[in-house]
């Protein structure tokens, strides 16, 4: 019987939209910001801000060093960025949210444990954390009952520990306990531990996949 219910962040909670963010990178310099801001995970510096290999400021001085190198202009004055400029580039992924979704996931906490599990980065949870979040004033922990970020873990999806960690520090069974992401591997990973599995396509609305798994009409 499922008791617990974790979710993905982008692509499920809220809709991505990749582009944006690509385009918002390169603006800042990143020119070949496609080809290291992939659909379901990072490489480079963007993995090493989402893993936790490197802090904000880290990310800030280690971009402003790529955007110097892709330019090809050794002798030119090196950029600098700032946390808001980060963040401007990373919210590129969310362009919009849709209050029908957090009100599903405030009617599942009626009745189930409901936890975040997200590849994310400081500057995306930055603004998802404050109350600019929803359109109803509420940051995102409001929807849950505990969430886990990539950044603070230093780990990565579709890494077995990562997911080992959420039911040992949450305190829950693998056999009692739901995950849906859009990202196929991510779900396999969490099913070789025996949790059951639910891939939803990237921004494909849930619910109705959801509610059929259950066997209910909440």
């Amino acid at each position: 019987m499922i008791r617990n219910i974790i979710f993905d962040f982008g692509g499920v909670v809220v809709p991505l939209s990749p582009s944006v963010a690509y385009e918002r990178f390169e603006k800042l310099g990143v020119t070949n910001a496609r080809d290291q801001l992939g659909r379901y995970g990072q490489s480079g510096i963007f993995l090493q801000c989402e893993n936790g290999s490197i802090d904000a400021a880290q990310f800030q001085q280690a971009l402003a060093d790529l955007v110097h190198e892709l330019a090809g202009r050794p002798d030119a004055p090196k950029p600098t960025f700032t946390f808001e400029q980060c963040e401007w580039a990373w919210r590129g992924y969310v362009t919009e949210v849709k209050m029908e979704r957090l009100q599903n996931l405030l009617r599942l906490k009626e009745h189930y444990q409901v936890i975040l599990l997200s590849n994310t980065n400081p500057f995306m949870m930055h603004w998802a954390d404050s109350t600019d979040f929803s359109g109803d004033g509420h940051p995102i922990h409001y929807y849950f009952h505990h969430t886990f970020c990539s950044y603070q873990m230093k780990d990565y999806k579709p890494s077995h520990t990562i997911f080992q960690r959420v039911l040992n520090e949450v305190g829950i069974k693998p056999a009692d306990t739901l995950f849906l992401d859009d990202g196929p591997a991510n779900v396999e990973a969490a099913q070789q531990l025996g949790i059951h599995g639910l891939h939803v396509p990237q921004n494909e609305d849930w619910w109705p996949k959801l509610q059929a798994f259950l066997n209910t009409s909440i």
